[in-house]
């Protein structure tokens, strides 16, 4: 069932949603000057023709198998240059299949890829089956990066550190907060299942666990953080081993230099 299109009249609501997640996304990364618009997604949307970018792909909804990305053929925004945010020539809408691929190994892997399974299985159909209507049946998933993570049970996909920078601050706001804390409130925020959160690292660290203690680092008072918050004690933690106990130090970021 084809998806409806954006333009100047209609912003149906992955639309919508793709626009608000690059927004969000660009003030995570201090990049908040920075307004990515409707017109620019139906820019995006032209330039593609309607189709995944990458694979020429019709985009839809359908639902297939019930782990945390549901849609695998759902439109989804890509960064050409990750390095840089999310704005016009930046950006090119792809399936999210791809969108996932991609963020952990690039073009070339995937169209390696796509280019052997073609040749060994040929063209596949797709399933008959109607596909869920973004009117009717689409929630507010919105896929923009992701940060592969390699554990003992495969590659998973956390958010990015700068995402949770926002989240971090805001907790910390209503006073001194344990990471044990931090990490349960921004799991259940994020939708990181409990197999997720058992997951290991090569080092046994269960790596939910590390992910948040470097967005942490990330804010930090040190050369490469922010300075934005501070560890001020450290204590037994319920589940065995220790915690550390942050709050807000008060200082601002520094400025980027495009931004100073």
């Amino acid at each position: 069932m084809p998806i409806d299109p954006p333009d100047g009249d209609r912003r149906p609501k992955w639309a919508s949603a793709l626009v608000s997640a690059a927004n969000a996304r660009n003030r995570a990364r201090k990049s908040e000057k920075i307004v990515y618009s409707m017109p620019d997604l139906i820019a995006a949307w032209d330039a593609c023709g309607g189709v995944c970018y990458v694979s020429g792909l019709p985009f839809d909804f359908r639902v297939v198998g019930d782990g945390q990305a549901k849609r695998p053929f759902a439109p989804s925004l890509d960064r050409i240059d990750r390095h840089k945010p999310y704005q016009r020539g930046n950006v090119r809408l792809v399936v999210s299949i791809a969108n996932f691929a991609m963020n952990a190994w690039g073009d070339d892997p995937l169209l390696q890829l796509a280019s052997a399974v073609h040749k060994k299985h040929g063209d596949q159909s797709p399933p008959a089956k109607r596909a869920p209507s973004d009117r009717d049946d689409l929630n507010d998933e919105a896929i923009i990066d992701t940060e592969p993570v390699e554990t003992d049970i495969g590659i998973i996909r956390f958010p990015p550190r700068p995402d949770m920078h926002r989240p971090i601050l805001a907790l910390l706001r209503s006073g001194q907060q344990s990471s044990r804390h931090l990490e349960n409130v921004l799991a259940e925020r994020f939708g990181i299942t409990a197999s997720m959160r058992r997951a290991l690292l090569r080092s046994g660290c269960p790596a939910w666990r590390n992910h948040v203690s470097w967005a942490l680092v990330d804010l930090g008072e040190h050369n490469r953080g922010t300075g934005e918050i501070e560890r001020i004690d450290s204590q037994p933690a319920p589940d065995g081993g220790s915690m550390g106990i942050y709050r807000l130090t008060g200082n601002p970021p520094p400025c980027a230099p495009a931004d100073c």
